[in-house]
């Protein structure tokens, strides 16, 4: 038993750390995602607080009220934003919160100055929008230091390309700093506590999944095994081990469908003293066992799921005595418990496939694309065999969402998804590993045909990624890189990043390839 509970020990451990990859990948995603919202959503802030400051240092009420000497405050209420203004004597700029945006107009009446008009927008409330809106925590930090928002006080040291991990007061957090001018940051973060949970909540249907398949199959094997023994004894000769290699193949078999069909045919066709048997799934013979010629005695049990209880079959044949009552009755109990197990093998493989793929377009996700990149290297660099990678993503992405909506958005990730299937060979790995970043994987192709697949890849997305409600085609710049001798993932990733970052600033839409010799690490 406890031999048998190794598989579902190691298959626990090994999604627990594929839910958890995958889980970081999506909350790096988010991160990212938001902090590309945030960078939108500061612009329009920066804009509306300069048109009311003009506003109103134009306005006669206000330049009769400076003559007088008097302040003036208002706010003006925004979604992006709550924008103060104050209009006062003298020329010095109103003090406005360390963590703002804020502009500044002077007034005049003909050739003298009568006072000034400044209007700021507190960063710490389109962060505090932001958060409302993402679910993500987000703060405002000044010189390092965090004077809004979660965990205020705190000095913060974050990356500010990428995603992190910073420890704060003994807990970790994810976390990613985005620099808005004059030592002013935004702080986005996630903490890992959060992120552990998701991961728990995930890995619980697995481990019950694995574990009423052991108990289902186990209480299989203890229905069959006296029967089983007696009967293997005598046709074996006494040999005792064929029934332990039986209870042994139920263990090995636990999360394979293929493989547990087959164990389910021998263990109900000993069990039951039968000449043969089969499984048929669907109209079509998976597995024989013993004689199956012209049988004139057939038990036949419905194998499927709940859904379609017949989709799958379980066949016993005998040549000379009708099934007896006690037959029928170990059948039906063997089936209905290998019926739990196949179900529970289905759901296995079900939420193993969900940690290696991205859900919205079915492709694969980041980190087994990683894992994939890492043994073609290993492969490559053993036997000399070509390689490359084709990293793009969709230009001006962040228009759709800004124009189109979020759903639309998905829409057009998912179409995507569709050409890149249709121009893969089954030999390819093609990845969404980012927002609107995608990666594939070329084993045996080279520079040359891996630039002429980017080539016809563009065209199909150019061509018929076309969705409502965008007005404009959807278009895709291109990196292209072969590995070379010596390279690691991250030079060749980093090769290819540049080249597609090439193909951005040569005006998108386009194809490019890194220079021989690239070997740099990733661009910042």
């Amino acid at each position: 038993m406890a031999v048998a509970l190794i598989p579902l020990l190691v298959a626990t451990w090994t999604f627990g750390r594929s839910y958890r990859t995958s889980e970081i990948g999506q909350v790096d995603s988010r991160l990212t995602a938001t902090a590309g919202g945030l960078e939108g959503q500061l612009e329009a802030a920066t804009s509306r607080t300069s048109r009311l400051g003009l506003s109103t240092a134009r306005s006669p009420r206000v330049q009769r009220a400076l003559l007088r000497g008097s302040i003036t405050r208002r706010v003006s209420r925004s979604p992006n934003g709550d924008v103060h203004v104050e209009a006062a004597p003298g020329s010095q700029a109103s003090p406005v919160p360390a963590a703002s945006v804020s502009r500044t107009a002077l007034v005049r009446a003909g050739h003298h100055l009568i006072g000034h008009v400044t209007a700021w927008v507190p960063i710490a409330d389109l962060l505090s929008r932001l958060s409302a809106k993402t679910g993500l925590e987000a703060a405002a930090a000044v010189h390092g230091r965090i004077v809004a928002g979660p965990l205020r006080g705190s000095a913060i040291t974050g990356p500010t390309a990428a995603p992190g991990v910073v420890r704060l007061g003994g807990e970790r957090y994810r976390v990613l700093r985005r620099p808005l001018g004059h030592g002013v940051s935004a702080v986005l973060i996630v903490p890992y506590s959060k992120i552990e949970s998701s991961v728990y909540h995930r890995e619980l249907p697995t481990v019950a999944a694995g574990a009423v398949t052991l108990l289902a199959l186990g209480l299989l094997a203890v229905l069959a095994l006296p029967r089983l023994t007696s009967l293997r004894a005598r046709a074996n000769g006494g040999d005792w081990r064929r029934p332990v290699a039986l209870v042994g193949n139920v263990a090995v078999a636990a999360h394979d469908p293929d493989a547990l069909l087959p164990v389910i045919l021998e263990t109900a066709l000993v069990a039951t003293d039968a000449d043969g048997g089969a499984v048929v799934w669907e109209g079509k013979e998976i597995a024989s066992l013993g004689d199956t010629s012209a049988p004139r005695r057939v038990l036949s049990l419905p194998l499927g799921d709940e859904g379609r209880p017949e989709a799958g079959r379980l066949l016993l044949y005998r040549d000379k005595h009708d099934f007896s009552e006690r037959d029928q009755e170990l059948a039906r109990s063997l089936v209905a418990q290998g019926r739990i197990a196949l179900e529970n093998a289905r759901l296995h493989n079900l939420v193993r496939r969900q940690a290696q793929t991205d859900e919205l377009t079915d492709l694969a996700n980041r980190r087994r694309f990683m894992s994939a990149l890492e043994q073609e290297i290993a492969r490559t660099s053993r036997f000399g065999t070509p390689l490359s990678l084709v990293l793009f993503d969709l230009d001006r992405f962040k228009r759709v969402n800004d124009h189109c909506g979020h759903q639309v958005g998905d829409l057009v990730l998912r179409r995507t998804a569709d050409a890149v299937r249709v121009r893969v060979r089954e030999t390819d790995l093609a990845a969404r590993i980012g927002g609107e970043e995608f990666a594939i994987l070329l084993p045996g192709s080279d520079a040359a045909g891996a630039v002429t697949f980017a080539e016809n890849l563009r065209v199909d997305i150019r061509r018929e990624v076309v969705v409502q409600g965008v007005r404009w085609p959807t278009t895709a710049s291109f990196g292209v890189a072969e590995f070379r001798k010596g390279m690691s993932i991250e030079t060749l990733v980093g090769a290819a990043d540049r080249a597609l970052y090439q193909a951005k600033a040569k005006g998108r839409d386009r194809v490019c390839t890194a220079a021989a010799g690239d070997t740099d690490g990733p661009r910042s």
